[in-house]
């Protein structure tokens, strides 16, 4: 605030000692991205009628040294405020893609990068998109504002926004650098999301890229308020899109890594339990095991003798614990633990499982 109103003041004492009303870029007081550029047509307005004040016009040529000197020190003013700033937000930025590089999921991934973006680095909206063929399909907004506020996005959701040629985002799948459109109202922009529904004066995407693919956008501005986006917010959103995009590749490739990992304890497991039935297969026979349920009509007459594994499942089955659950428990397939209860039936002489956990719990 102390550097606009310097700014303002600036401007009115430069005008006023040229005696002209100077064209000025038109600032937006509440951010006055262009400060820069304001001051550098104020500063070279001034060179210029010093260079035309003749020697003998002291006065005159000392008070327009003094307003270059002073708009030298804004400029420098502005310039450390800016980077400060930019630096800050950057800070946040890198927080934000810490805490991203915590979660457990790609999933989990993109439904907190929006929120993140929002939260952490400065911007009021967040839209996160797919891109498929020549076109996007909005996925996730997070607003900052009222969740009201967020209700035209609902019907936007997956719908097909088609990529023209002119369009920034289209731009960006050869590129792959972030646009900032600084007025919409005079940008090649899909206008029925994003101005008529969205309402956005002004807004910065950037793309998110998977190997060699760009596989989605992040639109950020800052709806409702009326300031329009800038540099900072382009290269912000810049070093988010990118910091995401590595997070979401390393994301991709664990998961990757998971389910092969789990393939090979499946087959590995699957294999030790066929190793175990085999075994045992060859152990009854040594033994000329024979079934005397028959004879008895009422189960074994004598103890069962049972492998190690069947008599974890057993012990399992009498806790009431189902197929699925003592596989889970053993960490064998739910085929093997049928397998292992079709033997322990047959064992006891058995019809189903509470007759074989009777006669077990009688056994003991």
């Amino acid at each position: 605030m102390e550097l606009v109103e310097r700014l303002r003041a600036a401007s009115e004492r430069t005008q006023s000692a040229l005696g002209a009303q100077l064209t000025l870029p038109a600032v937006e007081w509440d951010v006055p991205w262009r400060a820069a550029e304001m001051i550098s047509t104020l500063t070279h307005a001034c060179i210029d009628r010093l260079r035309r004040t003749p020697d003998s016009a002291v006065v005159e040529a000392n008070q327009l040294c003094d307003l270059i000197l002073g708009l030298q020190q804004l400029a420098m003013d502005w310039y450390l405020h800016d980077t400060a700033m930019r630096g800050q937000r950057l800070a946040d930025c890198a927080a934000g893609l810490s805490r991203l590089r915590g979660l457990p999921s790609t999933t989990s991934l993109v439904e907190n990068a929006c929120e993140e973006l929002v939260l952490r680095c400065g911007f009021h909206r967040a839209v996160l998109s797919k891109v498929e063929s020549r076109s996007w399909k909005p996925l996730i907004l997070h607003d900052r504002g009222d969740s009201t506020e967020a209700s035209w996005f609902s019907e936007w959701i997956n719908q097909r926004v088609p990529l023209s040629a002119t369009a920034p985002e289209a731009e960006m799948l050869s590129r792959r650098r972030p646009s900032l459109v600084y007025d919409t109202a005079n940008a090649p922009v899909y206008r029925p999301l994003i101005v008529a529904a969205g309402q956005s004066r002004s807004y910065v995407v950037a793309p998110l890229v998977l190997g060699d693919d760009v596989i989605g956008f992040l639109h950020t501005d800052h709806h409702p308020l009326p300031r329009r986006v800038d540099e900072a917010d382009r290269d912000v959103l810049w070093a988010f899109a990118d910091g995401f995009s590595h997070i979401y590749e390393r994301a991709t490739l664990v998961e990757r890594l998971r389910t092969q990992r789990d393939s090979v304890r499946e087959l590995f497991f699957g294999a030790v339990d066929k190793i175990d039935q085999l075994c045992e297969s060859g152990a009854e026979s040594a033994r000329g095991y024979e079934d005397t349920s028959a004879e008895s009509g009422c189960g074994a007459t004598r103890p069962v003798e049972l492998t190690d594994r069947e008599a974890e499942v057993l012990d399992l089955m009498v806790t009431g614990a189902t197929n699925q659950a003592i596989a889970d428990q053993l960490v064998i397939t739910e085929g093997t633990v049928k397998s292992h209860v079709k033997h322990i039936l047959r064992k006891y002489g058995a019809v189903n499982r509470a007759q074989a956990i009777a006669w077990a719990l009688r056994d003991r």
